[in-house]
C-alpha cells in the first residue's frame, strides 16, 4: 500500500437535500440532511483509505466543537492528523451545501476564518517517510515553499498537485509537481472553454508534469510530457445523485492506480469510473472496498473485478479490529470465490501484489503462485501443476448482497 500524505483543508460540510432549487427570499422544508467531513484534500484521503492505502492529513484544525467534530470524523475514516496543526483561535471551516435531488447539482457556501497551513508547520513533517505527497493550490506562497522543499529532500516519490481554482500567486507553483490534477472551473476562469487548447496552454507552465483535467459531462483528459493527450469520455450516470467530491474522488482514483502500478491512461480510466460511481450515490461511503466506516465485512463491490478477475483484500479483522489475513476473490463471469492467499506448497502468499495473481493458459484464467509457480483453478482452487499439485487452496465463505462481496458470517 502507498503512504499519502494530503496537504490542504478539513471542513464539516452541513448537506441539505431539496426536491428543487429553492427561489430567493423562500422558505423550503429539506428531504434529507447529513454532516460530514468535508474538504477538497480531506475528501480524497477519505476514498484513498478505501483502497487500503495509510493517510495522513496536514492542515489546519481548530479546537472549537466543528474543529473537533472533524478531527473525530477523520479518526472513524482512518486518517491519521498527527501532523495537522490545531489552532486555539478561530472557527472550523463550514461549507453549507444545498444538492438538488432533481439535477444532482450542489451548491456551496463557504465560511472559513482560520489561519492556512504554512511552511513552519510543514518543516516539523519528514517527507520522506510518505511514497506520494498531495497538495492543494492554497495560500500559494506558503504552498510554493512547501512544494519546494519537498522536490529537495524527495527521491522519486511523486508530488501531485490539485488546481481547482485560480488564486493569487498561483502561477509560481507550475514547477514542482510530477502531476497536476486541473479542474474544468479553473480552465474556464482562465479563458478556456476546450479541454485540448487549455492543456496545450497548461504544458508550457508546466513541461515535465503530468495533467489530468476532469472535465465532468465531458470526461476526463490526460496530458503527458512529450507525448499525446488522450481523452476517456464520460458514461452517462442516470439518475446524477451526488456530485459533492466527484472531483476529488477523480484525483483519489488516479492516486490509487498510479500507485498500484497502472500506467496514465489506465488510471485515468479507473478514476473517471471511480467517479461515476460517486455521482450515482449519495456521500463517499463503500466507494472502495476496505472503507472503515462501512461493515468490516465488506471486501469489495463486483465492479471492482473484471470479468475474469483476481484481487488481493485485507480484509479487518473481527476480533481486533486490526488487519486479519490477506485472501484473493476471485470472479470469472457470475462465480465469485475467496481463498486464503497461502500457497499450500510452504505457507507463503501467491503474490504480495493486490493484481498479480492471474495468468492464462491456453486461453484458460488461473491462479498462479509467483513464489513457486504453481497453479490453481478458479472454480475449486485446486492445484493442477507445481510442487503441490492435487492440492487445495483454503476457501473462504463469502455472501453477495447485490452487487457487494462480504466475508460470511462463520468466516469471522
Amino acid at each position: 500500500m502507498t503512504k499519502v500524505l494530503g496537504v490542504g483543508i478539513a471542513t464539516l460540510d452541513i448537506i441539505n437535500e431539496l426536491d428543487h432549487y429553492p427561489e430567493e427570499d423562500s422558505e423550503q422544508r429539506a428531504a434529507s440532511q447529513r454532516v460530514e467531513l468535508g474538504g477538497n484534500v480531506a475528501n480524497s484521503l477519505r476514498v484513498l483509505r478505501q483502497f487500503g492505502h495509510p493517510c495522513d492529513f496536514a492542515g489546519v484544525l481548530s479546537s472549537d466543537p466543528d474543529g473537533r467534530r472533524i478531527a473525530d470524523l477523520m479518526d472513524r475514516y482512518g486518517i491519521d492528523t498527527r501532523p495537522a496543526r490545531v489552532s486555539g483561535s478561530g472557527h472550523a471551516p463550514t461549507s453549507y451545501i444545498t444538492v438538488n435531488r432533481a439535477t444532482g447539482s450542489r451548491t456551496i457556501v463557504h465560511y472559513r476564518d482560520l489561519p492556512e497551513y504554512d511552511l513552519g508547520a510543514y518543516m516539523e513533517i519528514d517527507p520522506s517517510q510518505y511514497d506520494w505527497l498531495h497538495f492543494e493550490a492554497r495560500a500559494c506562497d506558503e504552498t510554493a515553499a512547501m512544494l519546494a522543499v519537498t522536490r529537495s529532500r524527495l527521491t522519486d516519490q511523486p508530488i501531485s498537485l490539485e488546481v481547482e481554482k485560480d488564486r493569487p500567486e498561483l502561477d509560481q507553483l507550475w514547477s514542482f509537481p510530477d502531476i497536476i490534477f486541473l479542474s474544468a472551473a479553473f480552465a474556464r476562469g482562465r479563458g478556456f472553454d476546450d479541454p485540448e487548447a487549455f492543456l496545450a496552454q497548461v504544458r508550457e507552465w508546466a513541461p515535465q508534469a503530468i495533467l489530468v483535467l476532469g472535465w465532468g459531462a465531458g470526461g476526463a483528459w490526460l496530458s503527458l510530457p512529450d507525448g499525446p493527450v488522450h481523452h476517456v469520455p464520460a458514461r452517462p450516470v442516470d439518475p446524477v445523485v451526488d456530485s459533492i467530491g466527484a472531483g476529488d474522488t477523480l484525483i483519489a482514483g488516479f492516486i490509487h492506480a498510479r500507485s498500484s502500478g497502472q500506467g496514465s491512461l489506465e488510471a485515468l480510466e479507473f478514476a473517471a469510473r471511480l467517479a461515476e460511481r460517486k455521482l450515482g450515490q449519495p456521500g463517499f461511503a463503500g466507494l472502495g472496498p476496505a472503507d472503515p466506516a462501512e461493515d468490516p465485512r465488506l471486501l469489495c463491490r463486483l465492479e471492482d473485478l473484471d470479468e475474469v478477475d483476481a484481487l488481493g483484500i485485507t480484509p479487518r479483522d473481527h476480533a481486533s479490529g486490526g488487519r486479519g489475513d490477506e485472501l484473493i476473490v476471485t470472479r470469472d463471469g457470475d462465480r465469485v470465490c475467496a481463498w486464503r492467499n497461502v500457497c499450500p506448497h510452504n505457507g507463503s502468499p501467491l503474490s504480495r501484489d493486490h493484481h498479480d495473481f492471474l495468468e492464462s493458459h491456453e486461453g484458460v484464467p488461473r491462479l498462479r503462485c509467483n513464489v513457486h509457480q504453481a497453479y490453481f483453478r478458479l472454480e475449486d482452487g485446486l492445484c493442477i501443476e507445481g510442487p503441490c499439485e492435487g492440492e487445495r487452496l483454503q476457501p473462504v465463505e463469502i455472501e453477495q448482497v447485490d452487487n457487494r462481496i462480504y466475508l460470511g458470517r462463520s468466516s469471522e
